[in-house]
């Protein structure tokens, strides 16, 4: 059966977080780390991964399971989907300027703005691929379904996807202890506006240069609150839970699959929680990202209101 089409809305209530992160990783987790990174073809591990990696034999066997979809044609051309309709609905809601000119004036070199659209593209690569997987993990656990297996597809969809990988160097990351005033006060409005608990990877990353940090953020902030937001973001909840629903190989792993997997019930009421608030914020985390590219981007060959053919 299909999932029914829901309205995105942020989980209740606060959630705890014990993320493991790659440099705190023993043997066996650095290895999982290094397959999901080489499969995913990104340079880092996402938040999402290294807080559920905490619940490590769940972590393991989803990895596990998702892995080959992930290794698949359908699997990139969905997610390079999910990020061309991010860039086309942002770049039709909103009237987002090119920065190029300010940044001049802040005293960045043609060599640095380069560094920066190398780094968001990073992020707006590797972010609906963390969403699809966060969506299967979630609509499985937390609903008990199976997704995907079935035949009579496209045969192409099981085809390995382009051997194109690249997993280093992990972007240079600002964190939040290391964050000095100015910065620190960036990142409280983000974690404020965003009603989130942490700062994202992405930001982190884009703190290497507070003041476009700064800037971009602020330029951001106010679409945040808009319908339109909010519709662009609903479209891309609502393309992920479309492409989990027909992955190339079945993934399945509920809550009886976890407690067999050694996780408590009290354990697999904290894993809920955190799926299901990753997998909400990233549908934000991939139009926010989008907007940043939007708006740095000098010759993007889409103006403020056109649409992408």
């Amino acid at each position: 059966m299909s999932a029914e089409l829901e309205e995105l809305l942020r989980p209740p209530g606060e959630v705890t977080l014990r993320p493991v992160p790659e440099h705190l990783a023993d043997a066996e987790l650095t290895k999982v780390y290094q397959d999901l990174k080489a499969t995913l073809a990104v340079p880092w591990v996402g938040v999402i991964t290294q807080a559920v990696a905490h619940y490590r034999p769940f972590f393991i066997e989803a990895w596990k399971r998702f892995q080959p979809s992930a290794r698949t044609y359908y699997f990139e051309r969905h997610c390079d989907a999910i990020r061309l309709r991010a860039w086309e609905e942002m770049a039709g809601a909103f009237d987002i300027r090119p920065q190029s000119q300010q940044l001049t004036a802040l005293g960045y070199s043609d060599r640095e703005l380069a560094e920066i659209r190398a780094t968001l593209d990073i992020f707006d690569y590797g972010n609906p691929k963390y969403l699809v997987l966060a969506t299967a993990i979630k609509e499985s656990l937390c609903k008990g379904r199976r997704l995907g297996g079935r035949e009579g597809r496209n045969g192409r969809d099981k085809m390995p996807r382009s051997p194109i990988c690249q997993t280093g160097p992990i972007p240079v990351m600002v964190e939040e202890h290391h964050a000095l005033s100015g910065l620190q006060a960036v990142y409280e409005d983000i974690k404020a506006t965003l009603e989130l608990p942490f700062v994202n990877s992405d930001y982190k990353a884009m703190a290497r240069w507070p003041s476009y940090l700064e800037l971009a953020w602020g330029e951001l902030k106010p679409c945040i609150t808009t319908v339109e937001y909010q519709r662009v973001r609903q479209h891309i909840h609502e393309q992920a839970l479309s492409t989990v629903e027909s992955l190339p190989h079945e993934y399945f792993m509920d809550q009886a699959t976890a407690l067999e997997a050694k996780l408590s019930q009290d354990q697999i009421s904290e894993l809920v929680d955190v799926i299901s608030l990753f997998q909400w914020l990233l549908s934000g985390l991939i139009i926010n990202v989008t907007h940043f590219k939007l708006s740095v981007t000098a010759n993007t060959g889409c103006t403020a209101g056109e649409k992408i053919s």
